[in-house]
């Protein structure tokens, strides 16, 4: 394994080299035991705002936010407090379509892809407070723009943010309060969080010149989250790999949490995507579950072997579309991962 580890860290140096993106954390580990975590490169390119990255350092994680909210979904059901076959409108009645809350983690709503686009042409101004009302009208209002066939799915926000809406209605309690009791606490993940207050640990994500001109450092990119205050369903969480790591090696318990890996939707088990003919092909066979975050991130499960694999990056920096392609990067490490 030490040849692999390796090479895992020339591969990642290798992408900083193709500027793919400015920095890096990685963590691996097996059976509970790390056998790599690291940081490599900067946290920018800029020489007034960049700083060797630290493994104490906090990424925007972006939609891997979706992977805790699934958690804590799964967490108010051992509790008994939902059921995967609840009716959403049961819970949030201003939502008529007939999803269960298994449809909304496994993708199965073909409700859209572009919620930004569909808030603008609502009226919403992105990234600016006091709409927040608004928004969840408009979250609450969308409706199937995909038609989709039994089994099969549609990535969208949506899914996750009425998720988030089911588990507050449920409990009557916010979302980054439950986030923090049900999940994150017991955990003992106390480097993970929505709208972290030391912003000087936060790696700065994108210069953004569209909605807020300025550089995004310590609040979420997601803009829709940016919108809603920060704390949302589908992004929002900030964190360490350290914390990504410890908290996917809590999926590992596949007595609780092995429903999660099997395939509810032809893409999706229950948050995770599966590795399949369109996501990550060559690690199919080794059963190995994954998701990506819009910001750079990246976090892969191979259950048979106990394996977990973090790559935190803000490959979204200075801007979203300067960077190479990560994914033929990301489709090698795993592959020199799950060869162990």
């Amino acid at each position: 394994m030490d040849c692999a580890l390796a090479a895992i860290r020339d591969m990642i140096a290798e992408g900083i080299a193709q500027r793919m993106f400015p920095g890096a954390a990685i963590y691996v580990s097996r059976g509970g035991e790390v056998l790599l975590h690291e940081s490599l490169g900067a946290t920018a390119y800029e020489p007034g705002v960049s700083r060797p990255v630290g493994l104490d350092d906090l990424f925007d994680l972006a939609s891997l936010t979706k992977l805790y909210t699934t958690a804590l979904v799964l967490r108010l059901v051992e509790k008994g407090l939902l059921a995967l076959e609840d009716p959403v409108c049961t819970h949030v009645p201003e939502v008529v379509a007939g999803w269960t809350v298994e449809d909304l983690l496994a993708h199965r709503t073909g409700t859209t892809a572009d919620l930004l686009g569909e808030a603008t042409r609502h009226g919403i101004r992105p990234c600016e407070l006091g709409q927040e009302t608004a928004l969840w009208s408009v979250i609450f209002g969308c409706k199937p723009v995909v038609e989709l066939a039994p089994g099969q799915s549609h990535y969208s926000d949506v899914d996750l943010l009425l998720a988030q809406a089911v588990c507050e209605r449920a409990t009557g309690r916010g979302l980054a309060s439950l986030m923090a009791s049900e999940v994150l606490d017991p955990l003992g993940l106390g480097d993970t969080g929505f709208c972290p207050p030391e912003r000087g640990r936060c790696v700065p994500t994108e210069l953004d010149d569209h909605w807020r001109h300025r550089l995004v450092v310590g609040e979420v990119h997601d803009e829709m989250a940016a919108t809603l205050g920060g704390v949302a369903g589908h992004a929002g969480l900030f964190a360490s790999a350290a914390d990504v790591g410890r908290f996917c090696e809590m999926w590992l318990d596949r007595g609780r949490l092995g429903i999660a890996f099997e395939p509810h939707s032809d893409h999706f088990g229950l948050g995770w995507r599966l590795c399949n003919a369109s996501f990550f092909p060559t690690l199919e066979r080794d059963g190995a579950v994954g998701h990506l975050g819009f910001t750079g991130t990246s976090a892969f499960l191979f259950p048979r072997s106990e394996t977990v694999f973090v790559l935190l990056t803000n490959r979204v920096h200075p801007r979203r579309d300067a960077a190479p392609s990560r994914l033929p990067l990301l489709a090698r490490v795993g592959e020199a991962i799950a060869g162990q």
